[in-house]
């Protein structure tokens, strides 16, 4: 049986932001007959014909691709996409350095290959995940003794294999996050 449909944010704020809520949005892609359309062509019908502005396109079309049962949950134009993140007890560059170092990363990355392909200090760290999948972790400061690190794993191939992959990384995390916070 599907799941029922559920947006991901409430009416009022995509009111707030775009004019209408997700009833009155929906009305209207299904008067333009966008059940039909590829996904850029839906976002690009929000932004000519009706001036949304473009995050908010794509946050429309993903929202309507979803409750026209056209999308699944996590799904992209490349496979299945989750994210993970954890907010941890240390300065920004010690986050960074214990994923960015590979004798570091070691100790808490969950089993898999991650192979390195581009990076920016203090920043970001991109990579093939298991040779097929890709990871972005993102780095952001949240404040005196504390940082942030987001990670995506994208171009899932299958809609099975996003919990065990949030359930990974989200163990990681936390194991991670104990090895940082004890030497600190």
């Amino acid at each position: 049986m599907p799941t029922k449909y559920v947006p991901s944010m409430k009416d009022s704020a995509v009111k707030a932001k775009t004019g209408k809520d997700w009833k009155g949005w929906f009305a209207v892609l299904d008067k333009a007959g966008a059940a039909k359309l590829r996904h850029a062509e839906i976002a690009e019908l929000l932004h000519t014909k009706y001036g949304v502005p473009g995050w908010w396109c794509q946050m429309v079309t993903v929202e309507y691709e979803l409750a026209r049962g056209l999308r699944e949950r996590h799904e992209t134009s490349t496979g299945f996409s989750v994210s993970v993140s954890k907010t941890v007890a240390t300065s920004l560059s010690k986050l960074y350095a214990v994923a960015a170092q590979s004798e570091q990363r070691r100790k808490w990355l969950p089993k898999g290959s991650l192979v390195v392909s581009s990076q920016t200090k203090e920043r970001y760290l991109n990579g093939s995940w298991n040779k097929t999948a890709r990871v972005n972790m993102g780095f952001y400061s949240k404040g005196a003794g504390k940082s942030q690190i987001a990670v995506q794993v994208n171009k899932l191939a299958k809609k099975s294999d996003v919990e065990p992959e949030r359930v990974a990384w989200k163990e990681a995390l936390a194991k991670m996050q104990r090895l940082v916070e004890a030497s600190s």
